[in-house]
């Protein structure tokens, strides 16, 4: 697939929900409340299996998509809480989260998840394997993730500027050019 905006509007949607089937019960609702689901560093690593159904090419937009889905929900919550609640109801968005009891119910940083699909505790697969490379499908994603977020607080929360909202996930990206 060529074309991250059809990606994030179309498939993304099937693959995250297929990412979910994968992970074990405990792995995707480690915060209290059962209806928000976690993304744990782990389950996004070369050390289990629960990214192989996506093909080599959409491996890099699921990531990118999963990055900018965990961002929105992260510059919300820290920016602007008075209106986090609703946000949170109307997007449902995962949290990227740790590993361990410690740290299972603690917000990584959205970059972090770049790191984690290449990364593997096996040195063979670490190195052995390739790494997914997200440049490119970064750069695609910047416009098509800015529209999105811009018409999203148009249509559903007006009350928020969507323009400052996009400039503080700016300052977020990993990549720049």
């Amino acid at each position: 697939m060529n074309n991250f905006e059809e990606y994030y509007n179309g498939q993304f949607r099937k693959d995250i929900l297929t990412f979910f089937s994968k992970i074990p019960e405990r792995s995707k609702h480690t915060f209290e409340n059962k209806n928000v689901f976690t993304v744990q560093y782990q389950s996004l690593t070369k050390d289990f299996d629960y990214l192989d159904f996506l093909a080599e090419e959409n491996k890099a937009y699921f990531g990118v998509a999963l990055f900018f889905t965990v961002l929105i929900d992260q510059v919300c919550y820290t920016y602007y809480q008075d209106h986090y609640y609703k946000f949170e109801r109307l997007t449902c968005y995962p949290k990227f989260v740790g590993n361990s009891p410690s740290t299972d119910r603690t917000n990584l940083n959205p970059r972090d998840i770049f790191g984690a699909i290449n990364y593997s505790r096996d040195k063979e697969k670490m190195f052995n394997t390739e790494n997914v490379k997200f440049w490119n499908a970064f750069n695609k994603a910047k416009p098509v993730m800015e529209t999105e977020t811009m018409d999203f607080f148009k249509n559903y929360l007006s009350d928020i500027d969507g323009h400052e909202f996009w400039q503080r996930c700016e300052q977020e990206f990993p990549f720049h050019p």
